[in-house]
């Protein structure tokens, strides 16, 4: 039944983004019934500052450092960042009442520049356009007290299953094959980040102070790769075994939603070929300190 609900939501989002990208910029909402408009905002809420649905690390505006290309290239780059300068969220909403579920699929649109200095101070631009897509499935109960002490729920509406978030660029030539995490309680690989996954039982849990290992599968072996964390970006290294491997230590509580970021080696180091990356999001959470 979820395989066939994302088909259906996929081919409703195509339509969908052919006549909001002609609109212009802000939040959109894809409304039903009237009477489901007021559900429809307070879902959109949840969506809009849950620690699962967000996925800005890799479009922050921090500059990224790079060692250099070693060779002579048409660029060789100090550091490289992102302008973003136009964002467009199209939400789709499926209510099924028999169930008392909802499907709500998220749409993200970015506009804006890659941005890079070369060592000599020199800066290039080369415009950027990313969209993103994520898959979740709510579920109402009138007769739950209000959801205190669940970080999974809001008024009526809880958060059953929730997909990662894939984002790419409109030149497209890296791949992931898979991505391996792993840590003292955790050890998974994950083939297809658009995939539902039950809430909590199938997200990834760690503990405060946990250092967790990334290693990642498919990108060339001159690709640009950074994983990105709250409050933390580090670059992986390559292994020499066709994988790179990247680490961070937990250091935040709640739910979060860290990003694997592949960009190509000519979209750093060409002047002429464009943007062309790819973004891997997947959902995990930490226990609050007692």
């Amino acid at each position: 039944m979820r395989r066939e609900w994302l088909s259906v939501a996929a081919l409703a989002l195509l339509v969908s983004i052919g006549v909001f990208a002609l609109s212009g910029c802000g939040d959109t909402t894809l409304t039903g019934g009237p009477a489901e408009v007021g559900e429809e905002a307070a879902l959109r809420d949840f969506t809009e500052d849950h620690g699962f649905f967000t996925e800005m690390g890799p479009y922050d505006d921090d500059q990224l450092v790079s060692d250099g290309s070693g060779t002579r290239e048409p660029i060789d780059p100090f550091t490289f960042w992102r302008e973003i300068s136009e964002r467009l969220v199209i939400h789709e909403f499926f209510f099924h009442p028999e169930e008392g579920t909802c499907d709500v699929t998220v749409h993200k649109e970015l506009w804006g520049t890659l941005n890079i200095c070369d060592q000599n101070m020199v800066e290039y631009e080369k415009p950027m356009h990313h969209q993103g897509t994520r898959y979740s499935i709510f579920e109402r109960n009138d007769d739950f007290g209000g959801g205190e002490g669940d970080r999974h729920r809001r008024g009526r509406w809880t958060l059953t299953d929730i997909s990662g978030f894939v984002a790419y660029s409109d030149t497209l030539t890296m791949e992931i094959e898979w991505i391996q995490v792993q840590s003292a309680s955790v050890d998974t690989v994950i083939t297809d980040p658009s995939l539902l996954m039950a809430v909590p039982d199938e997200i990834m849990s760690f503990a405060m102070g946990e250092e967790v290992t990334v290693t990642v599968s498919g990108p060339p072996e001159d690709a640009i790769l950074f994983l990105h964390t709250r409050h933390n970006r580090s670059p992986f290294t390559y292994q020499g075994d066709g994988t790179f491997q990247g680490t961070w230590t937990v250091s935040y509580p709640g739910p979060h939603c860290p990003a694997v970021q592949v960009l190509a080696h000519d979209s750093i180091y060409d002047s002429v070929y464009p943007d062309d990356s790819l973004v891997w999001g997947m959902p995990y959470e930490v226990a609050d300190e007692e």
